[in-house]
């Protein structure tokens, strides 16, 4: 029997191609993020806080946050549980410094370069994977080679602002951690986004035109949205971020776009990779479905993340200071 699972599994992953593979990986990771709604507060709060939220609860145990999910499993009442084993077995693999962040932005300006260096010269990385996509999809939903480049550098953008803002803007505090599992889920989604970027063009990777239009993307009305959502976006974000970063410790956002929105940073993010998705978008498409399955990890992990933040902003201000607020998507949620 398991050696006719095991057939069936090769047979799967023979048949299945790298997009594919791009988009299961975002989307189970955002099932799995979701599965942690299903649990105990207190274990959920012990996985998934981090920044201020993991530094204050640590804080008052005095153990810098090492030990803050075993603690919350135990004191719950559910450590000997199942719920309690994953709590405890997450925690066994540490914590990291919240300044660990920019590790994401190295590794996404890393990935772009990477990525470049391998179209410049046709590399043997970028041969063997387009050929595996090419051969499996329809050369009529390739996304064109315009697109393709235009979409790898509006990312190699993100990710070198995000870098810049990390090294120059924010300022995470030395008590602030987070569950290691989490730096290394950031890690693999954005080298796994590296690759999404330009996956679905590699028929046009593989063949390209003799001569490319630049302009071929303005006559498209939903690239031409997304290129305008991106760049709206890309600009607020900034924005956000530094105003947050001149704002003293703790201190509760309400200027700008934070009048309405909790986590309104975590809106601009959303909002670039709807861009992203609708500017990769290949023909007869409004949005390209890697990079679509991307944005969705993205909106139910920040949404996660938003959704304690609002809870925590009312613990610690009052409700009344929050109260009319969107957490993160306006009139939705």
């Amino acid at each position: 029997m398991s050696a006719s699972i095991v057939a069936q599994l090769r047979e799967a992953v023979c048949r299945s191609y790298p997009s594919q593979w791009c988009q299961a990986f975002f989307l189970l990771s955002a099932g799995i993020v979701l599965s942690m709604q299903l649990i105990p507060e207190e274990a959920r709060r012990a996985l998934l806080d981090y920044g201020p939220r993991t530094a204050q609860t640590s804080n008052s145990s005095g153990d810098g946050g090492g030990a803050t999910a075993k603690a919350e499993a135990k004191d719950a009442g559910f450590g000997s549980g199942l719920v309690g084993i994953m709590v405890r077995t997450l925690a066994l693999l540490g914590h990291t410094p919240h300044a660990w962040f920019r590790h994401f932005y190295v590794a996404s300006v890393a990935s772009s370069a990477f990525w470049a260096g391998q179209f410049a010269v046709r590399g043997a990385v970028l041969r063997t994977l387009a050929t595996w996509q090419a051969g499996r999809t329809p050369s009529a939903s390739s996304m064109s080679l315009e697109q393709v480049r235009v979409v790898w550098a509006l990312m190699a953008l993100q990710g070198a602002r995000r870098l810049y803002e990390c090294a120059v803007v924010m300022k995470p505090s030395s008590q602030s951690q987070m569950l290691s599992i989490h730096w290394l889920l950031g890690l693999a989604f954005y080298l796994n986004m590296g690759i999404a970027v330009w996956i679905e063009g590699s028929q046009s990777i593989l063949d390209p035109p003799d001569h490319l239009e630049a302009a071929s993307l303005l006559r498209s009305p939903s690239r031409v949205l997304g290129l305008s959502l991106f760049g709206f976006a890309w600009r607020q974000q900034h924005v956000c971020h530094k105003y947050l970063a001149s704002l003293k410790k703790y201190t509760l956002p309400d200027h700008g776009l934070f009048r309405h929105i909790v986590c309104a940073h975590y809106t601009c993010e959303c909002l670039i990779y709807l861009g992203l998705a609708m500017v990769a978008a290949p023909p007869g498409q409004w949005r390209n479905r890697t990079l679509w399955s991307g944005l969705i990890f993205v909106a139910v992990n920040l949404g996660s993340t938003a959704n304690g933040t609002q809870k925590w902003y009312a613990q610690k201000f009052g409700a009344d200071k929050v109260a009319g607020k969107w957490r993160m998507i306006p009139y939705i949620f």
